[in-house]
């Protein structure tokens, strides 16, 4: 009874150590100013070309599919938790997306593959990504990505985690 315990209160310390990805902590980790939140703002078609570092493209960041960089990002908020994008090139689409968020604090919000096996001490893995998409002064998208990667097998851990800001620049509405 006492071992079954000591499992219970290792397992939720664990749980809680562990703390989510929030919008606020996105967007406190943000050095771009954003503009306020308007759906034609948001609206439109995207350079799929990082301004700020080479090596992730738009539609990488947003779907973690791979293309190729000669290609643009459509995107539309279709309902206010419906954000549709569409790979496009030379005006045909190449794929299409719908991704599923809200709209908080200027930014739409998307949770992406969350995945938590509380199995602690045998097995663990909390695995989460959060994006966050918001326009600066000038109409450019900002995209904010916050991860978290841990793991343990048999009390043994590791884990990895960051928030990357990208900046990709509006091509026409």
């Amino acid at each position: 009874m006492k071992s079954e315990y000591i499992y219970k209160l290792l397992l939720l310390t664990l749980i809680l150590s562990s703390s989510c990805i929030s919008t606020n902590k996105l967007i406190r980790n943000s050095s771009t100013e954003v503009s306020e939140f308007k759906e034609s703002k948001l609206n439109g078609i995207y350079s799929n070309v990082n301004k700020m570092f080479d090596g992730n493209n738009l539609w990488f960041a947003l779907t973690k599919h791979k293309e190729s960089d000669n290609s643009n990002v459509k995107i539309t908020l279709l309902k206010e938790q419906i954000l549709n994008i569409k790979l496009i090139r030379q005006d045909s689409i190449l794929e299409e997306y719908n991704l599923y968020g809200k709209i908080k604090n200027q930014y739409f919000s998307i949770d992406r593959d969350l995945k938590l096996i509380p199995f602690y001490p045998i097995y663990y893995i909390h695995d989460e990504q959060k994006t966050i998409l918001g326009n600066d002064k000038d109409g450019n998208l900002i995209l904010v990505n916050g991860f978290k990667s841990e793991g343990a097998i048999l009390f043994f851990g590791n884990g990895n985690h960051g928030i990357y800001e990208h900046k990709f620049e509006k091509i026409k509405n």
